[in-house]
């Protein structure tokens, strides 16, 4: 039988992964009962669970109301690409000098597995695979706890970012290209060129936007209409 802090657990990684995979959309109202049920586990941890995704900014509880998914904050968004901007150009500078041959492997076999999941439309898989494409650049310097903190405070980003992947006036080509140019750029320590590339990349979402905000206009706040 799972202990309390077990089911917990459950109970919030299985409502989480249900709003950031926008199964749970954004506005829709939600009640301890139902997910109880749902999930088949007790009310405590799952009251325990909203708690801890309500202080995360995924949920708001309305008194005399209900609970409801937050919207994606548009504005929270754009200032978690501002930090990313900000810190991943100096941190791929440090991985073009110091990159281990198992981040290279590792780098050449991911963006292979994106070109599959791109050619297969397969959102979920990208997105985790262009996480991981990030993230190992932090790795490779030691700097994991940078890469923690940022996902603790980008979930907007985040939020943003899956959602960008089912417009479908948006070519996943266009992400997989520049994780392509980025990557050769580092082999070839081009350093110029690599923080041309990033910090293209991290514009991106400044030319895309508008199309994810016409799209889907009653999932954001935070933005002018």
């Amino acid at each position: 039988m799972k202990n309390i802090d077990s089911m917990r657990d459950d109970a919030y990684q299985q409502i989480k992964y249900k709003i950031i995979h926008f199964e749970f959309m954004p506005g829709q109202k939600i009640s301890e009962k139902t997910l109880s049920t749902e999930f088949h586990l007790g009310r405590t941890p799952v009251r325990e669970a909203l708690i801890r995704i309500e202080r995360e900014g995924l949920i708001q509880v309305i008194p005399q109301s209900g609970t409801y998914i937050t919207p994606i904050d548009m504005s929270e968004a754009e200032e978690g690409r501002f930090v990313r901007e900000c810190i991943e150009p100096k941190i791929m500078m440090n991985a073009a000098v110091s990159i281990t041959p198992a981040s290279v492997a590792f780098l050449r076999n991911n963006l292979e597995r994106q070109r599959i999941t791109a050619e297969n439309s397969q959102p979920d898989a990208f997105f985790d695979l262009d996480q991981s494409f990030h993230h190992e650049f932090y790795h490779t310097i030691g700097k994991d706890l940078a890469w923690d903190w940022l996902q603790i405070n980008n979930t907007q980003l985040n939020r943003y970012r899956r959602l960008r992947l089912k417009e479908l006036e948006l070519d996943w080509n266009t992400l997989l290209n520049q994780h392509r140019q980025i990557f050769k750029s580092l082999m070839d320590k081009r350093l110029d060129d690599l923080n041309y590339f990033m910090a293209e990349h991290l514009h991106l979402m400044l030319v895309e936007k508008q199309k994810v905000l016409d799209a889907y206009p009653d999932y954001f706040v935070g933005y002018e209409k």
